[in-house]
């Protein structure tokens, strides 16, 4: 009867107890953890075990999602993996084909970009690339896979850039050369080009006479102090090639003119000592020598 007693006075204190904290406010989210009363901590621990609960099925719900979209993507994968090797069969290549290509196509468009960029005196100095350029754009272009969809608009763009680079017009500097004493440096228009820092080529010697003609009459004829323009390095121009044409049949007709002379010449006449007066003979004399009258 005691032990009956004692529990449902038990009861009513807890259900005293749990009537009373229900009437407890929650305390801010400013308040800490140890000022709160004990009704209040059990509020806290109660929301937050709400708040972790919802946050666990929010984060179930998700990688589910996640899950659900891999095998979605995986999926689309295998399928444009079909659809590009189908594709590739169409113009007679493997991935690794177009592996290749795309690479070459990416440092074909690098390099035109860099020469691009380049002021007009580095652009000139550069020009023969652009035709080496356009020499690696004929090759693509005729490979099958220049005609895939990844590709096309990218090698009919590189087509109209070194188009772009090859009629590209710069302002073209001079640069000044004072020329130095043979006996020294050996300078002469032949060794003034080939110089690295002109023109690195000895052929182009008819460009520093041409922009000089006003100083240099004889291109073989160039004398120290003179302070001579180098036009850009470039292709030969149309005048130039007419005057190196020119130089080398005069030089020919020169050359050609002195050997008829020296055949046409008279031989040197041979000079032969004259024969000696021969003494007069003697008289004849007696045995003894004696002169007879």
């Amino acid at each position: 009867m005691k032990n009956i007693i004692l529990i449902c006075a038990s009861v009513v204190m807890v259900i005293l107890a749990s009537c009373g904290s229900s009437n407890v406010q929650p305390a801010p989210e400013s308040k800490l953890d140890s000022l709160l009363t004990f009704d209040e901590a059990n509020l806290r621990l109660q929301d937050w075990r709400i708040r972790v609960a919802n946050l666990e099925g929010r984060d179930n719900a998700l990688a589910t999602d996640v899950k659900n979209l891999e095998d979605k993507l995986t999926a689309e994968k295998n399928a444009l993996k079909k659809c590009n090797d189908d594709i590739y069969a169409l113009v007679g290549a493997t991935e690794a084909d177009v592996n290749n290509f795309r690479e070459r196509l990416g440092r074909l468009e690098g390099k035109i970009r860099e020469l691009r960029a380049l002021d007009d005196e580095a652009f000139e100095a550069r020009r023969n690339e652009v035709y080496t350029l356009a020499a690696e754009w004929n090759q693509l272009r005729a490979m099958k896979m220049s005609a895939l969809p990844e590709f096309f608009d990218r090698v009919k763009q590189a087509r109209t850039d070194i188009d772009s680079l090859i009629n590209r017009k710069t302002t073209k500097k001079n640069k000044n050369y004072v020329v130095r004493s043979w006996e020294e440096y050996k300078d002469c228009l032949w060794n003034i080009a080939g110089q690295s820092e002109i023109y690195g080529d000895p052929f182009q010697w008819t460009k520093i006479w041409q922009g000089n003609s006003n100083i240099i009459r004889n291109p073989d004829i160039i004398k120290p102090g003179m302070e001579l323009t180098v036009p850009p390095p470039g292709p030969k121009t149309t005048e130039e090639q007419k005057a190196e044409r020119m130089y080398w049949r005069k030089k020919r007709a020169a050359a050609a003119a002195a050997a008829l002379k020296i055949e046409q010449s008279p031989a040197a006449p041979t000079t032969t000592a004259p024969a000696a007066t021969p003494a007069p003979a003697p008289a004849k004399g007696n045995e003894k020598g004696e002169k007879k009258n």
